[in-house]
């Protein structure tokens, strides 16, 4: 009877000990609460083609940088709106179906990214940044958009 007892006994332990690393792992396993670096980075740049401002709002660091940046992009998008929509929609369409794509990302210290972001239409005309991406309460959010060197 003490070994049935030790048995059942060990084997609590070992389902709580299962759940405790189960827990562990999903409350600090590292897992990020929203998208990685190259989902927010697209994100943003398809909020603002969208003339999204608040979605954009919402993916960028409030730092001075990126307020300007997205005042600006909202100046030329609202001027070209004003001038020619429907330029700017069929602009805005083969935008929002170009490639996107994320290269030479690098970790520079804990909670900063930094990469290479091309958007590439299907003509093949293709423009790149440098994007910096931080990691704020485990959300990436853009930093600093520059030009490539």
């Amino acid at each position: 009877m003490k070994k049935f007892i030790l048995n059942i006994l060990l084997l609590i332990g070992i389902a709580c000990l299962g759940v405790l690393v189960a827990w562990f792992v999903k409350n600090c396993g590292g897992q990020e609460a929203g998208p990685g670096p190259e989902e927010t980075v697209r994100s943003f740049y398809s909020s603002l083609l969208q003339g999204d401002w608040e979605g954009a709002g919402d993916l960028c660091a409030g730092t001075d940088d990126m307020k300007s940046y997205c005042l600006n992009f909202r100046k030329f998008w609202e001027n070209a709106h004003k001038t020619d929509s429907s330029a700017l929609a069929a602009a805005s369409g083969i935008l929002s179906e170009a490639e996107m794509t994320l290269s030479e990302g690098q970790h520079k210290k804990k909670g900063i990214f930094t990469a290479l972001f091309t958007i590439t239409a299907e003509g093949g005309a293709s423009r790149t940044k440098r994007v910096e991406l931080i990691k704020e309460g485990g959300v990436w959010l853009v930093n600093r958009i520059v030009a490539a060197e």
